[in-house]
């Protein structure tokens, strides 16, 4: 009689229908949503067996009298018996279903696969990986440390080999320097100027103290034959080279000038040396005389 009772209450409730136990309450199948079961692990959506207190399924009762087909207090009657042998203390063990202890029902395993016959499975959760992020981060202070190192030892190098560049193309226009020509001409016109405005013997004086200066030896006739010179200016002539000498002379002490042939013009230099570092030096000490100093590489 227990088994008959205990298989009515498996398939009531395996329909879906639930079933209630008169002075107990209701049992039914609920479905229940994913839950996480620790903190890498992942129970699947699934099927299990809840308790309710009160008549919200139909009565097992009732189902006793459909299915043997006898009156409803024989059916109470065969409830009570199986109440009576099924109880043991708080729990009600339905075979073959679970057991019901207080309002929590632990289902058999047989029944749980029954009603999930795709089965519960636990899914372990892998945590995100953040090396790619570490890997992007490692790579750029790499590349900061990079570009550190290379304005602090490389950067002063480079800052040179710009200062040089515009130098070199100086030569490349020597037609700018005849305004220096120019300027040399018009300074030793003035003066001459200046001198016959005063009288006869001032001119004469004066003339005596303009005649061009002798001849500046060129680099050919020199035993010194520098790489680097300081180029005050590209004269037409010769006879102008000379008076810019002069002139340059005058103005710095202890000066060393040369004059330097330049295709079919004449370049008066100020400073040689093997060394741009000291041609630069020395350009940037003068270029309160004057301005336009520039550095010439000997080819």
């Amino acid at each position: 009689m227990v088994g008959e009772v205990n298989k009515i209450i498996y398939n009531m409730l395996v329909s879906g229908r639930g079933v209630y136990l008169p002075d107990v309450g209701s049992l039914y199948i609920e479905r229940q949503a994913a839950r996480k079961i620790s903190a890498d692990k992942l129970l699947t959506p699934r099927n299990v067996v809840a308790f309710q207190s009160g008549e919200q399924a139909p009565s097992l009762v009732n189902e006793i009298v459909a299915v043997a087909g006898c009156s409803v207090e024989q059916a109470a009657d065969i409830y009570q018996r199986w109440s009576a042998k099924t109880r043991e203390g708080s729990n009600i063990k339905i075979g073959g279903v679970g057991v019901l202890n207080h309002k929590s029902f632990v289902m058999e395993s047989e029944f749980a696969s029954a009603i999930n016959p795709k089965g519960v499975k636990t899914i372990v959760i892998r945590r995100r990986s953040n090396t790619w992020l570490y890997a992007i981060c490692a790579v750029c202070v790499l590349v900061a440390l990079g570009f550190c190192g290379y304005m602090m030892f490389g950067g002063k190098q480079t800052i040179d080999a710009m200062r040089i560049e515009p130098i070199a193309k100086v030569v490349e226009q020597p037609a700018a320097t005849d305004a220096v020509a120019q300027s040399v001409e018009g300074e030793v016109a003035t003066s001459a100027n200046s001198v016959n405005s005063a009288g006869g013997n001032a001119v004469t004086s004066t003339n005596a103290s303009i005649q061009p200066a002798q001849p500046a030896e060129t680099v050919a006739n020199s035993g010194a034959d520098y790489e680097y010179y300081v180029v005050m200016g590209i004269f037409s002539t010769e006879e102008n080279a000379q008076r810019a000498i002069a002139q340059a002379e005058s103005r710095i002490k202890d000066v060393s000038c040369k004059v330097l042939p330049f295709k079919d013009k004449f370049m008066v230099t100020l400073f040689g040396s093997d060394k741009i570092g000291d041609c630069n030096a020395f350009a940037n000490s003068y270029r309160d005389i004057y301005a336009d100093l520039w550095v010439y590489k000997k080819k």
